[in-house]
């Protein structure tokens, strides 16, 4: 009926002839170039999700030259992460939210680089949100599993990485076509070994030090030179009382890493384990300052129940360093006192 009125209010033209004239208005007025303001107005505006950056720190690298689409800004991100530039990164990643704003794995690229900028709370909250489109998302249970460690939140942490883990090791499987029953597949470049290493980290804690043990090799086998990784194998070793082969791997440590100050700090716990109070002295000294390594020492032989032995490094320390060692002298009373209570 509208077509037909059209026609004849047109005095016989045909259907054809009035939809070209019709379309080619059409397509002028989208090819019609926007004002120099609207284009300003255009490439000013902010990303929707303006909760996911500081918008203070973001004015320095809003860019005059949008991506065109969500590909584009995903690609934009990755090379200005490539050359350093986290805060363009992060901009670009925010951007790429207006094209498709339920992509779970631009979530976790912004909840990273906040991790790697010390942005905890803002990472934590983003790679929930990440979470929450795709449950099964490996490397956003694992980002969530080393906040939750480094906050000391242990029960959470364990959900959040034995979940990475998990989802790792269903990946493997799958990738060996394996029937066979097994406690772990070998890790492949995929695997967050950081992850693996933290899980241990936990099973140690918990006394569990075999399988702590077990999930330290695994990564171990993807970074055999981390000292790292070999010293958490050996300060393993030493929780359970095997010091040949804590002292074995702690001085493999060192020998992947001379600076690795935990490595020298662990292998000194050994050597007092061991009675060699000597060395443990020369070993805490690569690390820390005489007065430091008297006091320290001191105070492992204090656990230990040698007061006396105790007393007399806690007075040594305070001789190295009068104006300093306040708790050296904390140390000396209270060691002064375990003693006195015993006799």
């Amino acid at each position: 009926m509208a077509g037909s009125f059209r026609f004849n209010l047109l005095g016989g033209l045909s259907p054809f002839s009035l939809t070209v004239p019709v379309i080619m208005q059409l397509l002028s007025a989208c090819t019609t170039t926007k004002s120099s303001e609207e284009m300003q107005a255009l490439e000013a505006s902010p990303p929707q999700r303006q909760d996911l950056y500081d918008t203070n720190a973001m004015i320095t690298v809003a860019t005059a030259n949008p991506p065109k689409d969500e590909a584009d800004a995903v690609a934009r991100a990755k090379r200005e992460e490539t050359l350093g530039n986290l805060d363009s990164s992060l901009y670009l990643y925010v951007q790429a939210l207006d094209f498709k704003p339920d992509n779970a794995d631009t979530l976790y690229q912004i909840a990273r680089i906040h991790s790697i900028k010390g942005n905890i709370q803002l990472a934590y909250l983003t790679y929930n949100e990440a979470l929450v489109i795709d449950p099964e998302m490996m490397m956003s249970h694992a980002g969530l599993g080393l906040i939750n460690m480094d906050k000391r939140q242990h029960r959470q942490a364990r959900i959040h990485l034995e979940k990475a883990v998990s989802l790792d090791q269903a990946r493997l499987k799958l990738l060996v076509q394996s029937t066979g029953v097994v406690d772990f597949y070998a890790l492949d470049r995929i695997s967050p070994v950081r992850i693996y290493n933290a899980l241990a980290i936990l099973d140690d804690l918990n006394n569990e030090h075999e399988r702590a043990r077990l999930l330290y090799k695994l990564a171990l086998q993807q970074e055999p030179h981390s000292a790292l990784i070999i010293t958490n194998l050996g300060y393993s070793y030493y929780l359970s009382g095997n010091y040949h082969s804590a002292e074995k791997h702690l001085k493999q440590a060192i020998r992947e890493d001379p600076s690795f100050d935990r490595g020298w700090t662990n292998l000194g716990l050994v050597y007092v384990r061991k009675g060699l109070y000597t060395r443990a002295l020369s070993t805490f000294e690569h690390t820390m300052e005489p007065a430091d390594a008297l006091n320290d020492l001191g105070y492992f032989l204090m656990l230990e129940g040698q007061y006396k032995q105790a007393i007399a490094l806690f007075k040594k320390a305070i001789d190295n360093s009068p104006s300093y060692f306040e708790q050296a002298q904390k140390n000396l009373r209270r060691a002064s006192m375990e003693l006195n209570s015993r006799h």
